[in-house]
């Protein structure tokens, strides 16, 4: 039997690098702008570039809940959109109702657009996904997330 596992590490916010530490706070300035009336789940996402550019986004809900959209899609959109740069870091957070930090793993589908992009590009793209316990987990690589995730090899 085959089997897959990987790395990561839990990181507290006073262990964070400077270039993490700048990330959580853009992600904690863009948090104000979630828009989440629905489910009260606020969740923000900042990308860095490898150009130095952080892009935030938040999440979006809609009262025709398909039509909403996560906060690491509005920003990695955001960030292939609009600069000619690649993708090098991707921070999560995420506040309950209670205006308390919750888990900010990313779903199947911005998992998946992690991957198109991180197999666009040479460098690996690393994650840092808050928790409850206002701790970090980090992943150096996104693909780890998702080890059989769907790719352009597919389609042929």
């Amino acid at each position: 039997m085959a089997t897959s596992s990987f790395n990561y590490h839990t990181k507290k916010v006073e262990e964070l690098s400077a270039h993490e530490k700048e990330l959580l706070e853009k992600a904690k300035e863009a948090l104000q702008f979630a828009h989440a009336p629905y489910s009260n789940f606020k969740v923000a996402c900042a990308v860095r570039l490898s150009n130095e550019t952080i892009i935030t986004g938040t999440n979006q809900e809609n009262a025709a809940y398909p039509a909403g959209m996560c906060a690491e899609r509005v920003a990695l959109f955001a960030a292939r959109g609009s600069a000619n740069a690649d993708i090098t870091q991707i921070l999560v957070i995420a506040k309950n109702g209670r205006d308390q930090w919750a888990d900010a793993f990313s779903c199947g589908n911005c998992r998946q657009v992690m991957m198109e992009y991180a197999n666009l590009q040479k460098e690996s793209i690393s994650i840092l996904m808050g928790t409850k316990n206002e701790e970090l987990i980090k992943v150096s690589d996104v693909r780890d997330l998702m080890p059989f995730h769907f790719n352009s090899d597919n389609l042929g």
